[in-house]
């Protein structure tokens, strides 16, 4: 049997009538999913005469939970109308107005539904810059967007038959305790009203006194970084020490054990430019699955971290390096389906132009001193080609078929360490081990050709050993052999890379360098639409930023 919203408000036969009608006439305009919703309804009233529909609705439009960029959203023509719901309307005379305002309210609830799915974002847009990266700079940016439709018109119905359209809403809400965070950080750094700039000197270290210092408490109490006090001292205490060094661990700064002028950059960096930040990592959790699998391992590329979840908990974490800008990891799922213990390295051709040769022009016996052996073929009647020489090489150093490949022999110094974890993928990339450890103790870990290296491969390792299909002992006995094996899992595990450049940790919000640009990217591709009234506090600004600093 067919649902069909029952009024709760009383009115004549003859007032319903006229304004069912002029919601049937006056529909033409609005789009098909409009149409559908009242159709189903039987044309009649979905908001009108429906109070807990109505003042849940209205509410949910000022949740920044939900819309988080204030949109507009067609509230400023359900104010204008929305106060003859309240104030004994004549319905005689007002019909007019309040269909106005019904469709305008099922045309706000829908447009909202596909805002929380979709956001407001052309990622077509955003897919054709990184497609225009390959022509413009030879870039190949892979990402492999989650691309959702849109509510159904049944869901939409549903939600107001319960009377629960929250809870519809929530359920829309992809990867709901990232959201929830961001929504968090949105909320305080908003509230971050007429910040004082902090003025630049002398670098501070532990121990000294000076006025700046109490600009900096303050400034750090602000962004919860340092406790709120009555007063502040001019002292460079520990308890101000532990607070820089936190904020810096938050914009992944330099610990140098001082406040220098780059930290006092980055705290009077405007509030706008964070805020932005944040809107557009929200943006972001839309092209994502709604939800991670319960066992995974995530790379965050511009966190340069790996970690294992189990539960939604981290089991293990640690530093990894990912691709520069000028060959990027790709962003993708997958799933880890074997291990090589001991692995050579077939170089890709694409390296072997950027690499190889420029490395052998440099130094002739680069192969020999870095185990690399040269094969004419791919199969396996290849023939090892003794006293390879540059010269075989040059003609193909600008283009055309490379007859050779080449391979790192195992060892210490192969480039993929001495264990990598595969996930088949089209992009040729994993997650190994490296015989150059010193890169992953820095800041900036952009040096790999797009694969992730790993800061402690041998702790994945013995975490995925039960995985295995065989025993733990003869894992350490081919390991230490030194000879390539292959081993495979019994059970899949979840693989997924992610480009969040804002998010949260123990409670604090973090931020990381767009080091792709792509969050500059679904900036661009932005629908702009006026707000109902700024979602971005101004601050007088009295000196540029350039956000491609440090």
């Amino acid at each position: 049997m067919r649902l069909l919203l029952l009024l709760g408000l009383l009115y004549t036969s003859l007032w319903s009538s006229r304004l069912n009608e002029e919601i049937r006439l006056n529909i033409g305009n609005e789009s098909n999913t409009v149409k559908l919703l009242y159709a189903m309804n039987g044309n009649r009233p979905l908001w009108i005469g429906h109070a807990k529909n109505l003042n849940q609705f209205t509410q949910i439009l000022q949740n920044p939970y939900y819309n988080y960029k204030n949109k507009l959203f067609k509230q400023d023509i359900i104010d204008q109308y929305l106060y003859l719901v309240h104030n004994n309307m004549n319905t005689d005379e007002n019909f007019q107005e309040l269909y106005k305002l019904e469709i305008a309210l099922t045309s706000s609830y829908i447009a909202l539904g596909n805002f929380i799915v979709k956001s407001d974002v052309d990622w077509d847009s955003v897919n054709s810059k990184l497609s225009d990266l390959k022509a413009s700079k030879d870039i190949k940016a892979n990402w492999e967007m989650v691309r959702k439709k849109g509510p159904s018109v049944k869901d939409f119905f549903k939600a107001l038959v319960n009377q629960n359209i929250e809870n519809f809403y929530n359920s829309l809400t992809p990867l709901k305790k990232r959201h929830k965070a961001l929504i968090n950080a949105l909320q305080q750094y908003q509230s971050m009203y007429d910040i004082k700039k902090v003025r630049y000197g002398d670098n501070l270290k532990l121990g000294d006194n000076h006025t700046r210092i109490v600009e900096i408490k303050k400034r750090l109490a602000i962004s919860g970084d340092f406790p709120q006090q009555n007063s502040y001292s001019e002292m460079f205490d520990a308890r101000l020490q532990s607070a820089i060094v936190q904020y810096k661990n938050r914009f992944n700064l330099e610990q140098n054990n001082m406040i220098d002028k780059v930290t006092i950059y980055y705290l009077n960096k405007p509030v706008n430019m964070l805020i932005k930040d944040i809107i557009v990592n929200l943006d972001k959790l839309k092209v994502f699955p709604n939800k991670f699998p319960s066992e995974v391992v995530i790379v965050n590329i511009p966190e340069f971290r790996m970690n294992y979840y189990k539960n939604s908990y981290s089991i293990l974490s640690m530093n990894v390096v990912v691709g520069r800008d000028v060959r990027p990891t790709p962003i993708f799922a997958s799933k880890m389906t074997y291990l090589v213990l001991n692995p050579t390295w077939n170089i890709p051709v694409n390296l072997v132009r950027r690499d190889l040769i420029p490395a052998m022009e440099e130094n002739p016996n680069y192969m020999k001193e870095h185990h690399i052996n040269a094969y004419k073929g791919w199969g396996k009647n290849s023939k090892k080609i003794k006293n390879f020489s540059l010269s075989k090489l040059l003609p193909y150093k600008n283009g055309g078929s490379i007859p050779y490949r080449f391979v790192q022999s195992p060892g210490d110094d192969n480039a993929l360490g001495r264990v990598k974890f595969m996930f088949p993928n089209k992009y040729s990339v994993y997650l190994h081990d490296t015989d150059n450890k010193d890169l992953l103790t820095r800041r900036y870990r952009v040096y790999s050709s797009g694969c992730m290296r790993l800061h402690h491969p041998f702790e994945l390792l013995e975490l995925l050993k039960p995985r295995l299909k065989v025993s733990s002992s003869r894992v350490d006995e081919y390991l230490a052999s030194k000879k390539t094996k292959h081993l495979s899992f019994n059970k899949k595990l979840n693989v997924q890379t992610v480009y969040f450049t804002v998010f949260e940790r123990n409670g604090k919000t973090y931020f990381r360098k767009d080091i792709y640009g792509y969050d500059k990217f679904i900036q661009e591709a932005t629908q702009e639409e006026e707000s109902q009234h700024s979602f971005i506090p101004m601050v007088q600004e009295t000196e540029s930023y350039d956000s491609t600093l440090f």
